[in-house]
C-alpha cells in the first residue's frame, strides 16, 4: 500500500526547502543593492567634483616683435603672470605656431601664410642678424643664425630684453622661436621658400661685409635640407 504523508508534512518540507534555497537569493539581492548604493555615491562625488569650476586663467601681456611678425601670448593664474602656465607663439611670415598647454603637452603645426604676410619679409628692410660659429675639421663653420627686428644701430642681442627672434638651427634642421623649435621640412611650401630666401640674403650680406674673415661658405639649401 502506498505510504500516505500527513497533510502538513509535505507543506513543511516545501517551506523548509524554500527557506534553504532562498538564502543565496537574499545575499545576491543585498549585494546588488549595495553595489547600486556604492555606484550612486561615486557618481554623486564625481558630479560634485565636476561642478567645482577650475580657476580661470588670466591672459598676460603679449610680446610682439618690432615689425609685428612674431607674437607670443601667455596665460597664468590671476596675479601670477611672472609664472605663466600656457604659452603660444606665432610666426606669421614663415607660417608656424606652437602652443604649450603644460610642460608635458606642447604642440606645433604649420599653416600657409596669408598673402598679405609678405610685408613681414625682413630681407627687404633693416634687420639684425647674428651668426653662431663652430670649429670643424674643415675650419670655421656656421651652426646657427638668429634674426630679429630692431631700430637701426641697436643690434646688440640681449637674451633678457624680451625681444622675439627667429633662430635657424642648421645642425638639426629646425627653426626656433622663444625656445619652441619646429622642423623645417614640416613648413608649408611657401614657408620653406621664404626661409630659403631669408637665409640666402643673410649669407649674402655676411659675405659682402666679411670678406677675408676666414668663414667657410655654406649652402643654405644643403645645410637646412630645404629643397
Amino acid at each position: 500500500m502506498p505510504r500516505r504523508c500527513k497533510p502538513g508534512a509535505q507543506e513543511f518540507s516545501w517551506r523548509r526547502h524554500m527557506s534553504h534555497d532562498g538564502a543565496p537569493r537574499r545575499w545576491l539581492v543585498a549585494l546588488v543593492f549595495a553595489l547600486v548604493i556604492f555606484s550612486g555615491t561615486s557618481l554623486a562625488r564625481s558630479a560634485r567634483a565636476q561642478d567645482v569650476p577650475a580657476t580661470p586663467l588670466q591672459r598676460c601681456n603679449s610680446i610682439v616683435s618690432l615689425d609685428e611678425r612674431l607674437h607670443m601670448e601667455q596665460w597664468a593664474a590671476p596675479g601670477q603672470c611672472d609664472r605663466p602656465v600656457q604659452t603660444r607663439v606665432i610666426d606669421q611670415f614663415l607660417g608656424f605656431t606652437c602652443h604649450e598647454l603644460s610642460p608635458e603637452r606642447t604642440g606645433c603645426r604649420s599653416f600657409v601664410p596669408r598673402p598679405d604676410s609678405r610685408i613681414f619679409d625682413t630681407a627687404k628692410r633693416f634687420r639684425c642678424v647674428d651668426f653662431g660659429v663652430i670649429n670643424g675639421d674643415a675650419g670655421v663653420a656656421i651652426a646657427r643664425l638668429r634674426e630679429w627686428a630692431a631700430p637701426p644701430k641697436h643690434c646688440d642681442w640681449d637674451p633678457y630684453a624680451g625681444v622675439l627672434a627667429i633662430e635657424i638651427d642648421f645642425e638639426h634642421g629646425q627653426v626656433c622661436l622663444a625656445a619652441f623649435c619646429f622642423d623645417i621640412e614640416r613648413l608649408s611650401a611657401t614657408g620653406r621658400t621664404r626661409l630659403r630666401r631669408l637665409v640666402t640674403s643673410a649669407f649674402e650680406e655676411l659675405t659682402s661685409s666679411a670678406q677675408g674673415a676666414g668663414l667657410r661658405g655654406i649652402s643654405p639649401s644643403t645645410q637646412m635640407g630645404v629643397k
